[in-house]
C-alpha cells in the first residue's frame, strides 16, 4: 500500500515538463507530478487552460472552469480562476472528483461540489482543509507539501516527505496547522512529539534523544517513557536516565532497564552503583560471582562481603568468592584482615580472573624466565619460586631428583643445583661431611647420629676386625656396600655396623650371644643378623616403616612377606612385582618411564644421546635432568636395597655361565682337534 502512495505522490511540485504533448502546450516549468501522471497547471496558449491536468481550449472548459469573478474563460486565460460543479481546484486547474473522472481526479478528491473538494481521495495522500475552501482556491493539499496552502489567513500544510496523512484541525486566525502524518515516502519513519508528526530517517531516530525504533505494529519512531532519557525497542525499555532517577538497573545481559534513585537500587544483595556510567549494575554482570553484596572497582565490580557460606574466601582480584584457591595461588590477609586468592610468583590471575597463568611464554616446565622463549631452542635461566634450576636448565622441586646434586644457589642468588662433594653419592651440602648416600663400597658414618637428616661421612665398607672387638662376618651386602652381620666379643650389628649391646639397647636387639640379633624390637627390623632403623642408611633404603621389630612396608612398595621385602627388575625403584620389568612404579637413576602407569623402564641415553639422568612430565615428555659421556654405568650407590642373597644369586648365575662357556670351548678345541 506504501508502495503504491509512493508513487501517487512522487512528485506535485513544479516542475519541467517532460511530456511532449505538455512540451508543447503547457507553460515552461508548470508541470506537476500527481501519482505517475505528469499534469499541466499553466498553459503556454492564451485561451487554453488546464482540465484534469491536460490544456483545452476554452470552449472545452465550459461547465467545468470559469473566470475567479464568473463569466466563461476567454481567449486571454492561461488557468482556471473558479471550478464548477463537481470539479475541484488544484494548481491552477480543475479536476473531476471521484470515480466519474478520467482518473487523475480521483487520486486526489473522492467527491467535490460547487466546485470544491468535499472529501479527499481514500488513499489519504492528500487532504481537504477543514474550513474556508472555495472554488477558487485549491480545495486539496498533499501530505508531502510543507509549504502549503494559506485560506482566509490560515495555513494549512503537509508534513516533509510524508505518503498518507490526515487532515488537520482548524487554524487560528493567521495560524498554520499541519496534517497529521500516517507514513513517511521512502524508508523514512513517522516520529510524533505530541500532536506533531514529522518524518525522519532510522539513524535520525535513535540519535534523538527521547525516542526509539518503534518495530511494533508498523515501524516507527515513538517518544521514550517518561522515566527515560533515551529508550530501546519500547518505551519503557531505558538506555540511559533523568536526573530525578539518574540510575539504569539492567538484569544481567540486558541491554537496557529502568531508572531508578540510588535508594531503591538492591545494594545490600545483588547490584550495584557505577556512578562513572550512572547504573545499578547486578554483581554478575559486573564480573563479579558468588557474591554476598559487591562494589565498584576499576574492573567493574568486585566482591564486597562473602556469603556465611563454604565460599568465604575471596577470589583473584575479589571477582569471586570461592572454597578454594585455585591451582598456583594462595589465600593471603590484607589490611583488612580478609583472605583473598594470589597468584604465586610467576603467574598472574587470566582475564577472567579464575585461575593464575604464567606471566611468561617460556615453555620449559616451572621456568620463569628465559632465553628463545617459545622456541625449540629454548633455554631456561631462572625457576619460579621454590624449584632450581638443573644443569640441564631444567627446574625441579629438590635437587636431590638428581643424584650427585643438593639444592644451592648460585653467586647471584638464583637457586640452582649445585654438585656434591666427589666423595657423596648424595648429599645435603656442599661438604664431604655432608653426605646422604655414598658410592658402592662406601657406607655413610652420621655426623651426629640424632639428626641424620644432617648427613654424614662416607667411610669405608666392612671388613672383618682383626682384635677381640669389631665385625666378625661383613655378610649383609645392601646397595652394593658390605655391612656387618655378625660381631666379636659382646657387639651387636646395629645399622649394619657393630655396637655395644648393653641392656639399654636391649629394645633394639636380642642377642643370640654369638655376636648376631635374633629379633628386634620397637622401630628397629631383623636383616641378616643385624637391627636396622627405618630413618637412616642403610635400612631406609629397604624398609621405610617398622613396628615391633618387623618392617611393615617396603622401601620399593611390594608387599611385605614375613618380614621381608622381595626385590623389583633392578632398572625399578618401586614395583608391583617382584623381578618383573614391566611392573616399574619409578625407576632407578639413569632411566625413566613415558607413562604415569606402570610399566618398563628406559634408559636415559634412549630419551637423549649422552643423558646421565632423566625424569618425564607429567604428559609424559622426556626431560634430561645431567647430562654424561654415556660410557659407564657406574652410578649406582649403596641405596639400591638389595639383597646379601640378589647378590649372592647373581654371583652364582656369573659363575655357570663363565663355566658353561669355557667347558663349551675346551670340548670345542680338543674334539675338533681329534677329529
Amino acid at each position: 500500500m506504501l508502495l503504491i502512495v509512493f508513487y501517487f505522490v512522487l512528485s506535485v511540485l513544479t516542475a519541467e515538463c517532460t511530456q511532449r504533448d505538455n512540451q508543447e502546450k503547457c507553460a515552461t516549468g508548470k508541470c506537476d507530478m500527481v501519482s505517475t501522471t505528469e499534469v499541466c497547471t499553466k498553459c503556454k496558449t492564451p485561451g487554453n487552460v488546464p482540465i484534469d491536468g491536460v490544456c483545452v481550449e476554452a470552449s472545452t472548459a465550459s461547465g467545468k472552469c470559469e473566470k475567479a469573478v464568473g463569466g466563461a474563460v476567454n481567449r486571454e486565460d492561461t488557468v482556471c480562476g473558479k471550478c464548477l460543479d463537481n470539479y475541484f481546484m488544484y494548481r491552477g486547474g480543475c479536476y473531476l472528483a471521484g470515480a466519474a473522472g478520467p482518473g487523475i481526479g480521483t487520486k486526489m478528491c473522492e467527491t467535490a461540489e460547487s466546485g470544491k473538494c468535499t472529501a479527499a481521495a481514500k488513499i489519504k495522500n492528500f487532504f481537504v482543509p477543514p474550513t474556508d475552501t472555495d472554488a477558487t482556491h485549491d480545495s486539496v493539499v498533499w501530505c508531502g507539501d510543507a509549504a502549503g496552502l494559506q485560506l482566509g489567513g490560515k495555513t494549512y500544510t503537509g508534513v516533509a516527505d510524508c505518503a498518507t496523512c490526515d487532515a488537520p484541525t482548524s487554524a487560528d486566525p493567521s495560524g498554520t496547522k499541519a496534517a497529521t502524518c500516517h507514513a513517511c515516502r521512502g524508508e523514512k519513519l513517522v516520529k510524533t512529539v505530541g500532536d506533531v508528526t514529522s518524518c525522519v530517517t532510522e539513524e535520525d531516530c535513535a540519535g534523538a534523544e527521547g525516542f526509539f525504533v518503534n518495530n511494533r505494529d508498523g515501524k516507527k519512531c515513538s517518544a521514550c517513557a517518561d522515566t527515560c532519557k533515551t529508550c530501546k525497542t519500547a518505551a519503557d525499555q531505558c538506555t540511559s536516565c533523568k536526573p530525578d532517577k539518574p540510575y539504569l538497573k539492567k538484569d544481567d545481559g540486558s541491554e537496557t532497564g529502568t531508572c531508578v534513585d540510588k535508594a531503591t537500587c538492591p545494594t545490600t544483595s545483588t547490584h550495584y552503583i557505577d556512578e562513572e556510567s550512572k547504573t545499578c549494575t547486578t554483581c554478575t554482570s559486573g564480573g563479579a560471582k558468588d557474591c554476598k553484596t559487591c562494589e565498584k572497582s576499576s574492573g567493574g565490580a568486585v566482591c564486597k562481603e562473602c556469603p556465611d557460606s563454604d565460599k568465604t574466601i575471596f577470589g583473584l582480584n575479589k571477582k569471586s568468592c570461592v572454597a578454594q584457591c585455585p591451582v598456583n595461588s594462595t589465600p593471603k590477609a590484607t589490611k583488612q584482615s580478609i583472605q583473598v586468592c594470589m597468584c604465586e610468583e610467576g603467574f598472574q590471575p587470566n582475564a577472567e580472573s579464575t585461575e593464575c597463568q604464567p606471566t611468561s611464554k617460556c615453555v620449559t616446565p616451572g621456568c620463569k624466565t628465559c632465553d628463545n622463549e617459545g622456541t625449540d631452542k629454548e633455554v631456561c635461566t631462572a625457576c619460579l619460586e621454590g624449584k632450581y634450576l638443573t644443569p640441564t636448565n631444567q627446574c625441579i622441586d629438590h635437587c636431590i631428583t638428581i643424584a650427585g646434586y643438593y639444592d644451592g644457589t648460585d653467586d647471584n642468588g638464583k637457586k640452582t643445583c649445585k654438585k656434591c662433594n666427589s666423595a657423596c653419592a648424595e648429599c645435603v651440602g656442599a661438604a664431604s661431611n655432608q653426605c646422604s648416600a655414598c658410592p658402592a663400597r662406601r657406607m655413610l658414618q652420621y655426623t651426629d647420629a640424632s639428626t641424620p637428616a644432617h648427613g654424614g661421612t662416607c667411610v669405608d665398607q666392612c671388613s672383618v676386625s682383626t682384635t677381640t672387638e669389631g665385625c666378625a662376618e661383613c655378610g649383609a651386602r645392601i646397595g652394593g656396600t658390605d655391612y656387618c652381620s655378625k660381631c666379636k666379643g659382646s657387639q651387636v650389628p646395629i645399622n649394619g655396623v657393630c655396637a655395644a649391646n648393653p641392656s639399654a639397647r636391649a629394645a633394639a636387639c636380642t642377642s643370640d650371644g654369638q655376636g648376631a640379633c635374633t629379633s628386634c624390637t620397637g622401630d628397629y627390623f631383623l636383616r641378616d643378623g643385624g637391627c636396622y632403623k627405618t630413618d637412616r642408611l642403610p635400612g631406609k633404603s629397604i624398609c621405610t616403616q617398622a613396628a615391633n621389630g618387623q618392617c611393615n612396608k617396603c622401601a620399593n612398595d611390594l608387599v611385605v612377606s614375613g618380614g621381608n621385602c622381595g626385590e623389583c627388575h633392578p632398572t625399578c625403584a618401586t614395583c608391583s612385582a617382584a623381578g618383573a620389568a614391566d611392573k616399574c612404579k619409578t625407576c632407578v637413576t639413569g632411566y625413566y618411564k613415558t607413562s604415569d602407569s606402570e610399566g618398563s623402564c628406559k634408559k636415559c641415553s634412549e630419551g637423549l644421546a649422552g643423558c646421565r639422568q632423566c625424569t618425564a612430565s607429567i604428559g609424559g615428555k622426556f626431560i634430561c635432568l645431567e647430562m654424561g659421556d654415556g660410557t659407564t654405568d657406574d652410578g649406582s650407590t649403596n641405596r639400591s636395597g638389595l639383597t646379601t642373597g640378589a647378590i649372592a644369586g647373581i654371583a652364582v648365575a656369573v659363575v655357570i655361565v663363565v663355566g658353561g662357556l669355557v667347558g663349551f670351548l675346551c670340548w670345542w678345541f680338543l674334539c675338533r682337534g681329534k677329529a
